[in-house]
């Protein structure tokens, strides 16, 4: 593993609800949308306008110039803060391809900035979402890297090497835990943030998609991510394993909090782990309860006592949509859904926001009831998660990234 310093994925779905108390919080709370899944990198957009209910007819607030997706360029997230948003995508150079990191103006979708990376890209376009902390942004190369860039004009801080040749790309993303920026990179890596100098590596955490999550308890930190077979807490200051629990998958743990308690929500690739929901402790979480409901990448989203999920088994079809009590697991309503595929479905102002195909479902966010407010095609890029700041949504498209305002 080398340290360079610088001078400057198809399956069934089911959006799985899961009721039970007030609604829920995970460390930071911000209008913006720093890194993947959000300030809490649980999918909830905590402050929110109040939104449309009908998206037929809305048109875009801004289109951007030319950035690819997709097998091309890539199927990362955005993230989007201090009025900008920040991507990765990659570009031609004559006979090869180089991974690109994009900065835009989040009011007018006008470039800001865009880095090229100096290493020639890996074989596949990268799926890896950035992480902005502290004016600082961590993204993942292809071709296997961690580079950190000064967000303000994107010039290289520093690069870490993390990846072994012939590994497939990382579509895990950077976590940065008390000054540590932790990837799942086969295996588990923590880095100094500031330097990039690795401070641990924990070999019994293996993998290369599910992104951390953080679990706050006790005024310290823990992280919590998942191999294929298991989810594990992480010191993040040692890298020393705290406890494991059967589950895993590639999703991320979801950490839900002010429910009288602590607790995990996870989505397994498989019908063994499934749906399945734990009380947290440091001393191991208590299974509460599972249900046979999978998904090869899509994590869930706990809102007003209420866990949304994209799950399936394979190539996207045959989808359904449930909803399930927390405190027993029992499902109150479901539905059916044509297609979905990979992508995570975020919360604002009580409305579930989920990719299914290429459409984007406006979903009221109740056990009560299943209620579909609106469904529209806006050609969203496969696997891709939407960003929502202040009541404005940020998508990839095939070709562009695109802002809707959707506030009443």
């Amino acid at each position: 593993m080398k340290i360079h310093k610088m001078p400057w994925l198809a399956s069934p779905l089911i959006l799985v609800c899961v009721a039970g108390g007030a609604r829920a919080a995970n460390g930071n709370s911000s209008d913006d949308w720093p890194q993947w899944r959000g300030p809490g990198r649980n999918g909830l957009a905590d402050r929110s306008p109040a939104l449309l209910n009908s998206l037929v007819g809305q048109s875009p607030l801004w289109e951007s110039e030319p950035i690819s997706s997709g097998d091309e360029g890539g199927r990362g997230s955005l993230v989007v803060a201090a009025g900008r948003v920040f991507g990765m995508t990659s570009v031609r150079s004559g006979s090869q391809r180089f991974d690109e990191v994009f900065c835009l103006d989040a009011g007018d979708g006008r470039a800001m900035w865009r880095s090229r990376l100096p290493e020639a890209a890996g074989g596949e376009a990268g799926s890896s979402t950035p992480c902005l902390i502290d004016g600082r942004l961590y993204a993942v190369s292809s071709a296997g890297k961690v580079y950190c860039l000064d967000a303000g004009g994107g010039n290289v801080i520093w690069e870490a090497e993390v990846s072994r040749p012939g590994q497939e790309p990382i579509a895990s993303s950077v976590a940065v835990v008390e000054g540590v920026a932790i990837l799942l990179a086969d295996p588990l890596i923590g880095l100094d943030a500031t330097t990039g100098d690795v401070l641990w590596r924990q070999d019994k955490v293996t993998g290369h998609e599910s992104s951390p999550a953080v679990w706050r308890t006790n005024d310290r930190a823990y992280v919590l991510c998942n191999t294929q077979r298991q989810t594990l807490c992480v010191d993040p200051a040692s890298g020393q394993i705290v406890w494991q629990v059967a589950g895993g998958g590639r999703s991320t743990p979801v950490v839900a909090q002010e429910y009288g308690g602590d607790f995990l929500v996870n989505m397994s690739g498989d019908r063994r782990g499934g749906l399945s929901a734990f009380r947290l402790s440091l001393e191991g979480p208590r299974k509460l309860w599972n249900l046979p409901a999978f998904d090869r990448a899509s994590s869930p989203v706990v809102f007003d006592g209420h866990v949304y999920a994209i799950a399936g088994g394979s190539n996207g079809h045959g989808a359904r949509i449930l909803c399930v009590h927390l405190d027993t697991g029992r499902v109150a309503w479901e539905e059916t859904a044509d297609f979905a595929e990979v992508s995570s479905p975020v919360v604002a102002d009580g409305k579930l926001a989920a990719v299914c195909g290429t459409f984007l479902w406006l979903v009221e966010a109740t056990g009560e009831k299943y209620s579909l407010l609106s469904q529209v095609n806006w050609r969203v890029t496969l696997c891709t998660s939407p960003a929502i700041v202040d009541g404005r949504l940020y998508l990839r498209q095939a070709s562009a990234v695109v802002s809707y305002d959707l506030r009443q």
